[in-house]
């Protein structure tokens, strides 16, 4: 039988200004501006879906950009990273490139054998990039990023929850999804 849930469909996020938000995400990223439409419950509110060439599930990251709200806090109870999976030859080209946008970001680490760096959006959103050869899947670009280091898709999301410790001293844990691929 095959499993009911493959993977992440979509994530979606606030941002306080669209056009900072596609900027980065179309300009510093490379992700393709898949529609851009209205939030129907807030007719003057922008919904922008960016993912691959064919807003394939599994890649679509979207945003509801509302004027002057407060730049995002990380706390429990939330989806606090988003991962991308990058080609595994590409963490020296992303290195680069986020030191270029002067976007501050971790050096390469590695979990579960796979190279990652840790930066944050301009609202605050915790972002990776994963440098992993197991996602086949073939990443967008229109010349702003070299096919062989564009981002694939979603790898992998980090939550922040209680913890079954909370009794013992423990309040917060990371849960991470299962690798993408």
């Amino acid at each position: 039988m095959k499993p009911l849930i493959n993977g992440l469909h979509h994530i979606t996020a606030f941002a306080q200004d669209p056009q900072e938000n596609l900027d980065f995400y179309a300009g510093v990223l490379g992700l393709r501006l898949v529609k851009k439409t209205v939030n129907f419950d807030a007719p003057d509110v922008y919904h922008l879906y960016y993912g691959n060439e064919t807003g394939a599930p599994g890649t679509i990251m979207t945003f509801f950009p509302y004027k002057g709200i407060g730049r995002g806090r990380q706390g429990k109870g939330q989806l606090t990273t988003t991962s991308f999976s990058i080609p595994a030859n590409s963490m020296g080209y992303w290195t680069e490139r986020l030191k270029k946008f002067n976007i501050k970001h971790t050096d390469p680490q590695e979990r579960f054998e796979e190279a990652f760096i840790y930066f944050e959006d301009m609202d605050g959103l915790g972002l990776e990039l994963v440098a992993t050869a197991r996602d086949e899947r073939k990443g967008f670009t229109y010349g702003q990023i070299p096919e062989e280091h564009a981002i694939k898709g979603f790898h992998s999301i980090t939550l922040t929850e209680d913890g079954y410790e909370k009794d013992r001293g423990t309040s917060e844990h990371l849960y991470e999804s299962q690798p993408c691929c």
